[in-house]
């Protein structure tokens, strides 16, 4: 097999990262065997672009780590991007502002809720996209994919999106 197009994924804990190419894949808990000092050292070209899809917990030392990771990835002068940001990480970024650092969030998890069929799904917002609407704390229209009724923003806009106004 091609070691160019295999990339095993790599194992801290609860965490795995992949390396997809042009972005990170970090997948699972985010905890004190997470070994985030390591995401900096695989950036490309001065960029750390981190995919946050199928992060599914964030302890307190998990969120320190985060923040150091943040801190020397500055310090290195990288950009950093997080793309499709899971929630349970949305809720430290609106927590706890120093876990921000200077990273750009293109992309995160939301919640919504269908009145029509009931469904409850964390649906993914475009944050360039919908950029004039997240600073006036306006969430996207969001079509249901059980029903394809209009779905209802499932928390209040001035909580959850206040990770991109600060």
């Amino acid at each position: 097999m091609n070691p160019d197009i295999f990339r095993p994924p790599v194992i801290r804990g609860r965490m795995t990262i992949t390396d997809q190419g042009d972005a990170l894949v970090l997948a699972g808990a985010i905890d004190e065997a997470a070994a985030l000092h390591e995401l900096p050292q695989r950036a490309r070209n001065g960029q750390l672009v981190l995919d946050l899809a199928a992060i599914t917990f964030i302890n307190s030392l998990g969120v320190r780590d985060w923040i150091r990771m943040q801190a020397a990835a500055q310090k290195s002068q990288l950009a950093v991007e997080l793309r499709r940001v899971a929630e349970p990480l949305v809720h430290q970024l609106n927590m706890i502002i120093a876990t921000r650092g200077d990273a750009k969030v293109t992309s995160f998890f939301a919640p919504y809720a269908c009145d029509a069929c009931g469904r409850e799904e964390s649906l993914l917002i475009d944050a360039v996209a919908n950029a004039e609407r997240l600073v006036r704390l306006d969430p996207p229209p969001m079509t249901c994919p059980e029903c394809k009724a209009q779905m209802a923003f499932n928390d209040f806009p001035e909580r959850y999106f206040s990770f991109l106004t600060m």
